[in-house]
């Protein structure tokens, strides 16, 4: 049994459920939460027991995203190597042989609405809210979010999501195909169960195959899209260091961001 909290791994029967347990800052992810999510779900994977994997939150909230208010020395600076464990501490879930859902409530956004795309089946309370939220704060399409969003709503929804940051309730995300189904809040839990009941009664390899069937298209072009996010957080870190700051610092103040782009060359003199 692990001492660290901030996520939880359970088992009975055939579901194994990971739960996000940070409801005191709203679920926001850090690098060392990110790892073990990875380390349960792989943990779930091995498990000939475990058929079905449920992923969900305590609290309020499903997952805001990235800490940029963590204590974790990589969050929040607008460096290289913060690009590099991100490309690779995300994505297990996709990559699982193991039919999953996400049981969704509050905000999904960022990194959390990463996290619920790569599960194969989302579920989403009546107050759930998602965004993407990166362009937000001067960062690109990060997570995998530029390959599975469009794989889930279209190339056009995804792009206005990204471009503008709009913010769309349980209602639009069900009907553009973000989610399968809504519920109402008090009924998501029996929801989920009584689902990851019915997969688990069915029959397990029948269902992997018809897993990798359907998501290896998403899985090659996430794995092949995985360098070009790497470079493209490098190049946005050197092209826009001045927006990058300010994105994050209107963030901490709540206000809005000023946007500069490229910065002007200084005149020689």
């Amino acid at each position: 049994m692990s001492d660290y909290t901030d996520v939880l791994y359970e088992k009975q029967g055939h579901l194994a459920t990971i739960t996000l347990n940070r409801p005191e800052r709203r679920n926001g992810l850090t690098q060392q939460l990110l790892g073990y999510v990875e380390r349960y779900a792989l943990e779930a994977e091995e498990d000939d027991e475990v058929r079905v994997v449920l992923l969900k939150a305590a609290g309020e909230h499903f997952s805001v995203g990235m800490d940029w208010s963590s204590s974790d020395p990589r969050v929040g600076r607008s460096r290289f190597p913060e690009a590099a464990w991100r490309n690779w501490t995300v994505g297990h879930l996709l990559q699982m042989a193991k039919p999953s859902i996400a049981a969704i409530h509050g905000t999904c956004a960022g990194g959390g609405l990463a996290y619920a795309l790569e599960c194969d089946i989302r579920i989403a309370a009546d107050d759930s809210r998602f965004a993407t939220g990166y362009l937000k704060t001067g960062l690109p399409a990060l997570d995998g979010i530029a390959v599975m969003l469009p794989e889930a709503i279209g190339t056009s929804r995804a792009l206005e999501m990204l471009y503008t940051n709009r913010v769309i309730d349980a209602a639009e995300a069900e009907r553009i195909g973000l989610v399968s189904r809504v519920v109402p809040r008090d009924q998501l839990d029996a929801a989920v169960q009584e689902l990851a009941q019915a997969i688990a009664s069915g029959p397990p390899i029948a269902q992997r195959i018809t897993k990798h069937l359907v998501r290896t298209p998403e899985r090659r072009a996430y794995e092949e899209h995985l360098p070009y996010q790497l470079y493209a957080m490098h190049v946005n870190s050197k092209m826009a260091r001045h927006d990058l700051e300010e994105g994050r610092l209107a963030f901490r103040e709540k206000r809005q961001p000023q946007w500069q782009g490229l910065e002007k060359k200084r005149k020689k003199d």
